[in-house]
């Protein structure tokens, strides 16, 4: 028996349809029970195409529903004509629609947020969505949850934002409120700073390090505005130029030889250090020079550097290492694979453990350290060379005293001076960028002949020799010296 539609059935499925023609964008939250949809607000719709109604976010939860507005309005045909772009995916009002799609967003991480913490309730996200929070959160208590999660795997990062977290106290006081965070607080910030004489980079650091905090309470909706307009022109993206901080190429190939001669004797022809500090020095000068050579590597990803898979399926020709600073932002563009040159495999040879799977490739900072111990055997080893350079420095005359930060500088610097060097090259080699395919997954980026004929101007400013046959290779080979063949026959 076919059933007979009634008015009433007709009228239900034009409201269904309407509602459709309506729908800019939903979400599900993060457990599936609470769902949000960007729409006209519905409540006092008379159905008139003309007619202008304001935008709001449905959310439905447990059989009950809010709508959260967000301040916008629309004449109801000319909204749903921007529901129908957004269902046909087409470019027209691409921006407006990604500007409304971002209050949906905003929604959706509130959502997720209040689950998280196992507080989720129609009435808290509209107390949340409305700027109204819990008298027990603040600004301190946030940076405290903030510092606390990254304890474990961000050490570095919690300590530095415990620093920060202590100067705002103490020149901006504890009865900051989330309702006085705007631009003009935290212009007034910087200008304090300033006033104390804190240096640029100290400000900076400082002020980037507040910005995700605010970022933070903007996404749990305890701070109304975005990061962008209030830490405009505030100077968080400064530091002082570090373009100085660079040793030459000579400079290099001068600390290199003294290096590998290993001894430092005076004019009467004895040892000026003590076996345990000589020890010492020229540890600290090799990796120093490692760092340099080795793509301009940081101090903690050398000591954190291992013998894996890499390594052997190149027949240890190649180490790899994913830089520490930028892993957790993005795995791919921090791979760096380096070549090991002959200068590298004595450094490793004189100062580094056997090549076994896994091991560390230095015996210095063993595998399975807390965060806190391996955080302070770094700083550790930073003073060293800074402190081991610099006696390096005086004794070889240079007016320079580098740190172990130089080393990346002056990789950097040496072979975008040598003119025969791709910058691409020099970028990804200290892992600032990654085209992101998958194909890179599987491949390396360059040849291994080519990253050592770019590497050879860290401590050459002529243009490696080449041979391109039996004839040219023997009269290369009798042109070299002794030393120049061993380390030939060293990188083979």
């Amino acid at each position: 028996m076919s059933r007979k539609f009634t008015e009433s059935d007709i009228s239900s499925n034009r409201q269904y349809r309407d509602r459709g023609e309506t729908t800019l964008a939903k979400f599900v939250s993060s457990n599936g029970s609470v769902t949000g949809t960007l729409m006209i607000d519905p409540r006092r719709a008379s159905g008139d195409e003309s007619e202008i109604l304001p935008v709001a976010i449905r959310v439905q939860y447990n059989g009950k529903k809010i709508y959260l507005r967000i301040g916008k309005t629309f004449v109801l045909s000319e909204w749903k004509a921007l529901c129908e772009i957004e269902r046909l995916g087409r470019n027209k009002n691409a921006n407006e629609r990604v500007e409304l799609r971002s209050h949906l967003h905003k929604v959706e991480r509130l959502v997720n947020l209040l689950i998280e913490e196992s507080a989720f309730t129609l009435k808290r996200l509209q107390e949340r969505f409305s700027g109204i929070t819990p008298e027990e959160r603040t600004i301190y208590t946030v940076w405290d949850k903030y510092i606390e999660d990254r304890k474990i795997d961000k050490l570095g990062t919690a300590r530095t934002n415990t620093d920060v977290k202590r100067r705002f106290v103490k020149e901006m006081g504890t009865n900051v409120t989330f309702g006085d965070i705007d631009r003009s607080f935290i212009q007034k910030w910087a200008t304090v700073m300033k006033k104390r004489g804190l240096s640029t980079t100290t400000i900076g650091i400082s002020l980037r390090t507040f910005r995700a905090i605010v970022k933070a309470c903007i996404d749990e909706g305890l701070i109304k505005g975005d990061t962008r307009e209030m830490f405009k022109d505030t100077g968080y993206n400064k530091s002082n130029s570090r373009k100085h901080e660079f040793l030459d190429v000579t400079t290099m190939h001068q600390l290199y030889n003294f290096w590998e001669k290993g001894e430092a004797k005076g004019e009467n022809g004895k040892e000026i250090f003590y076996s345990h500090e000589k020890e010492a020095i020229f540890r600290d000068l090799g990796l120093f020079l490692f760092m340099y050579l080795g793509d301009g590597q940081n101090l903690a990803d050398t000591l954190r550097l291992e013998y894996d898979e890499w390594y052997f399926s190149t027949h240890g020709k190649q180490l790899r290492f994913f830089r520490q600073k930028t892993h957790d932002r993005n795995e791919s563009a921090s791979e760096v694979i380096f070549p090991i040159t002959p200068e590298l495999k004595k450094i490793i040879d004189r100062h580094g453990n056997e090549p076994k799977l896994g091991r560390r490739v230095f015996p210095i900072m063993p595998r399975l350290l807390l965060p806190e111990k391996e955080l302070w055997l770094i700083q550790r080893y930073n003073k060293y060379i800074g402190i081991h350079m610099n006696k390096v420095a005086t004794l070889l005359g240079m007016e320079q005293k580098p740190t172990s930060t130089w080393a990346r500088h002056s990789f950097a610097t040496n072979l975008n001076n040598s003119g025969k060097v791709p910058y691409k090259y020099i970028s990804d080699s200290m892992g600032h960028s990654s085209n992101g395919d998958i194909t890179s997954n599987y491949i390396g980026a360059y040849p291994l002949e080519k990253m050592l004929e770019y590497n050879w101007y860290l401590l050459h400013e002529e243009k490696m020799p080449m041979a391109s046959g039996k004839k040219e290779l023997l009269e290369l080979l009798k042109s070299m010296s002794k030393k120049e063949r061993e380390d030939l026959l060293s990188s083979i």
